[in-house]
């Protein structure tokens, strides 16, 4: 007798539908499962034997031959068990076969045959309401699965209660999520406590440039000497941020769920990521690598903040892998033939020392670099990449007068410009898949800024004189975009060009 369950594994950070076909013919005891499934879903027979025989069932005596298809497709982990046990007790007829066509199981099974947490359950729970199937999940996950919309959900707690729910003999309460999902009232309601920008002192356009590049997601390079409050000014980021939303919730929570780094006092992310690398990072760390590529940190850093502190100080290959990313806002890789798609939707903000004693510049200290050693500190970050990030902010050291000061702007007045800049790009894409002014394609930069004939000739004249390129010349458009949404106007001017070809490395 054959039995087809349907389950999923994880390519990447998607689910992807697989089907467990179970075959037990007469012979010599033996299980075999093909379908290029990797050491982990092979000792699954190890756990699902005894996980049957614990849960009051008979292991059936037989050549038992599964096949996972499509068998293209690599299979790894144990989000399969579940799968693999009730397709073992529906070939061996313990369970009616019929009653299984309408649901998705996946679930990692221990000894004593009980359903564990398991890594990727939101995503699968995803792609079962797409499929329009029931979700049969671990309880443990359940918190994590039930903020899909218009998903029906069943919470298994262990084998036994999911074959007795198939046979009919006991019924699993399930979860209808509804158009909304079941997420928390509170969302995003300040859980990180952040430091407040009224702490830095003396550091005002700094801080008006990261207000700009959060309103419109711009990348940013801070450079400066020690101390000069670049890690500082990083870190208070978040605080100005405005909430997820509900589609940035569910993206960012599929990367994190796919990436096992979700737990009971996190069932799901409701705040912005702020990832904070070592500069020693490895390239697969940063952007996600291996023989079965994990998301690296720029791509759990989605939706939200990559704070690469000390820039120069990492490997130049690892800074050269962000090209391709900080252009196309996703990661693609190709591993044994299969190729991996990875979102990288980041606000980069990136700090760097000028040389490599750090005073390079510095009115108040003496640099000790010679000149081949701040020329090779400086080619560490490549031109390619250089040209890629939109505001480049040189960061002078603070005044004695300016410590005793003003606070100036705070992290709840940059925040009120900041959500009502996006509000602004919001309505005016509305309908075009646009988000923030960065997405803007180039066909359609000049229409959105307002440019008109006297910015035109600002323009023709910034391009010839600081040897711009056209790339750079596009993202001074859209900054200079950005800053008139920030300052409430309606058009960029020829100020908003002004100030937007000031945070531009062609200017320097």
């Amino acid at each position: 007798m054959i039995s087809k369950v349907t389950s999923a594994v994880i390519k990447g950070i998607e689910a992807v539908p697989v089907t467990i076909e179970t075959d037990i013919v007469r012979g010599m005891p033996s299980l075999t499962i093909t379908g290029l499934a990797d050491a982990t879903v092979k000792e699954a027979a190890v756990r699902v034997r005894a996980a049957i025989v614990n849960s009051g069932f008979s292991f059936p005596i037989g050549r038992i031959s599964i096949n996972i298809a499509p068998a293209g497709i690599r299979k790894k982990g144990s989000v399969l068990d579940l799968g693999l046990a009730v397709g073992i007790l529906a070939a061996s007829g313990q369970i009616p076969e019929d009653s299984l066509g309408k649901y998705m199981l996946a679930g990692e099974i221990s000894l004593d045959g009980s359903v564990c947490k398991t890594p990727g359950v939101l995503n699968i729970t995803e792609k079962a309401g797409e499929a329009g199937l029931f979700a049969a999940v671990p309880e443990a996950n359940i918190k994590e699965a039930s903020v899909i919309r218009r998903a029906v959900i069943y919470p298994v707690g262990s084998l036994k209660e999911l074959a007795d729910h198939l046979k009919g003999v006991s019924c699993i309460e399930k979860i209808e999520t509804g158009e909304n999902g079941m997420w928390p009232e509170n969302h995003g309601s300040g859980a990180l406590h952040i430091p407040d920008f009224a702490d830095v002192k003396g550091q005002e356009p700094a801080k008006r440039a990261l207000m700009i590049a959060a309103a419109g997601g711009h990348y940013v390079l801070m450079t400066g000497s020690p101390s000069a409050g670049k890690t500082m000014l990083a870190e208070r980021m978040p605080g100005i941020m405005p909430e997820l939303t509900y589609d940035e919730m569910i993206r960012t929570t599929k990367v994190y769920s796919a990436a096992g780094l979700l737990s009971e006092g996190m069932p799901y992310v409701t705040e912005r990521p702020f990832r904070r690398p070592h500069h020693s990072i490895t390239e697969a760390a940063l952007i996600g690598g291996g023989a079965y590529p994990k998301p690296g940190e720029m791509t759990l850093a989605s939706c939200g903040i990559l704070f690469l502190d000390e820039l120069a100080e990492m490997d130049p290959k690892v800074i050269d892998a962000l090209r391709e990313p900080l252009e196309s806002k996703r990661i693609v890789l190709l591993r044994n033939g299969e190729t991996y798609v990875f979102p990288a939707d980041v606000l980069l903000i990136a700090a760097s020392n000028p040389c490599r004693c750090g005073y390079y510049g510095d009115p108040d200290h003496e640099c000790t670099c010679t000149p081949g050693e701040i020329a090779r500190y400086r080619q560490r970050i490549s031109g390619p990449v250089l040209d890629r990030i939109d505001m480049h902010l040189q960061l002078s050291g603070t005044a004695y007068e300016d410590l005793s000061g003003s606070p100036g702007l705070s992290t709840d007045e940059m925040r009120d410009k900041v959500a009502a800049a996006r509000e602004t790009q919001r309505k005016r894409y509305e309908g075009t898949g646009i988000e923030l002014n960065s997405f803007v394609p180039d066909s359609m930069v000049r229409a959105a800024a307002g440019i008109g004939e006297k910015e035109d000739a600002f323009l023709r004249e910034a391009y010839m004189n600081l040897g711009m390129n056209p790339r750079s010349l596009i993202r001074t458009i859209k900054i200079a975009r950005t800053i008139a949404d920030v300052d409430g106007m309606e058009t960029a001017g020829i100020q908003e060009l002004c100030e937007a070809v000031q945070y531009s490395r062609w200017s320097r």
